[in-house]
């Protein structure tokens, strides 16, 4: 079972999330407030966190600001408040989705799973990126060429691997090498 983590202060909001995430098959781990809710992703490292963005101890923006410097655990919000600026800024810290309030537990679980791909994605980057200094110019040099961000530029040399049939590894260093015939 996949594990989430919910972080709401509003019990009633957060034992009905609960209980029907656990129905749709999730492994649930319960938040009163920020602070707990971190400590929780440090020592239990969820594959996904559900974050409100008012709680008392540490906010959610906060929470979500220390959850991407310090752990690995991706994050989505929920809210009552959908404001443009606070939707900002939630994405600009990494958020996966912002839900508002009040939710409908079948509702958010496509998104869920959803966020949960991206979070996959987003991880087989990094570890690519981290792990493999070809592939990581290749990506930068697409980034810089067609104005791309990251994701997207990694995205876009692989799928040019699997439709040349080839290893991204040795697609990158084909680029790197000024072999043009592989630029995607």
């Amino acid at each position: 079972m996949t594990k989430i983590l919910v972080a709401d202060d509003d019990r009633v909001v957060l034992f009905t999330l609960a209980e029907g995430l656990r129905e749709a098959g999730f492994e649930v781990i319960e938040a009163h407030d920020g602070l707990r809710a971190l400590a929780v992703c440090q020592s239990e490292a969820p594959a996904l966190a559900l974050l409100d963005i008012r709680m008392p101890g540490l906010g959610g923006l906060e929470l979500a600001r220390r959850l991407r410097d310090e752990t690995t655990v991706p994050f989505l919000f929920l809210s009552a408040y959908g404001d443009k600026d606070l939707v900002q800024r939630a994405v600009e810290i990494g958020a996966l989705g912002y839900l508002i309030k009040p939710l409908q537990v079948t509702a958010i679980v496509p998104t869920l799973r959803a966020a949960l791909a991206r979070a996959q994605d987003l991880s087989g980057l990094k570890t690519a990126l981290s792990s493999n200094r070809t592939i990581a110019t290749a990506v930068g040099m697409v980034m810089r060429a067609e104005g791309l961000d990251q994701q997207t530029a990694f995205e876009r040399l692989r799928q040019q691997a699997r439709t040349q049939r080839c290893r991204l590894e040795d697609l990158a260093r084909a680029m790197v090498e000024g072999d043009h015939r592989q630029e995607p």
